[in-house]
């Protein structure tokens, strides 16, 4: 308890951060900002293992947080080139059905690792555990892609979104007529 009540004035600090970028408009200009992106990423990631590898007071609060910047600047950064979409396009489905995807694993591995299920935790080791993880995320990939073909949304993004909007959503793709 102590651990998360340590945590959460950061993560609504970084959540209400997410708000105010998306809210600006500051990645609808992210194309023609790639040098800007590519440089706060570099940065990010310089100071955050800098502080990370140094140690001290950063390195404790604000060197993950500074260093998680940079590699999501480098990314949007990476993104805004026709190599960088060609190189991690196959993930767009993924982010699509982030909500069901997060939900998925947690049961996944819940159920794997804990006790009320196969109860795996501590018997695996590195590498079988890496290759596991590897394997699902792999799964969740290629579902997430078979299943955007035909659907708007994943179930659960469905689901929310009904819920919030207090109506239905259209879940089918619509075939555009010939």
């Amino acid at each position: 308890m102590p651990l998360h009540a340590s945590i959460f004035p950061r993560t609504v600090a970084l959540f209400l951060f997410g708000a105010f970028v998306w809210r600006a408009g500051v990645l609808r200009s992210a194309a023609s900002d790639k040098i800007v992106w590519l440089t706060i990423g570099a940065l990010g990631i310089l100071v955050g293992l800098g502080s990370t590898l140094v140690g001290g007071h950063v390195a404790g609060s604000l060197a993950p947080v500074i260093l998680a910047s940079g590699y999501g600047a480098t990314i949007i950064g990476i993104m805004t080139t026709v190599g960088g979409r060609r190189l991690f396009g196959w993930a767009a489905p993924l982010g699509r059905m982030a909500f069901t995807n997060y939900l998925a694993q947690s049961v996944i591995f819940g159920w794997v690792f804990y006790g009320y299920g196969l109860g795996l935790f501590g018997h695996l080791g590195a590498t079988a555990a890496l290759s596991f993880g590897i394997a699902v995320y792999a799964a969740q990939a290629m579902f997430s892609q078979w299943w955007l073909r035909n659907h708007r949304f994943g179930p659960l993004e469905w689901l929310w979104r009904t819920l919030m909007y207090g109506t239905p959503q259209a879940m089918r793709v619509m075939s555009a007529p010939i």
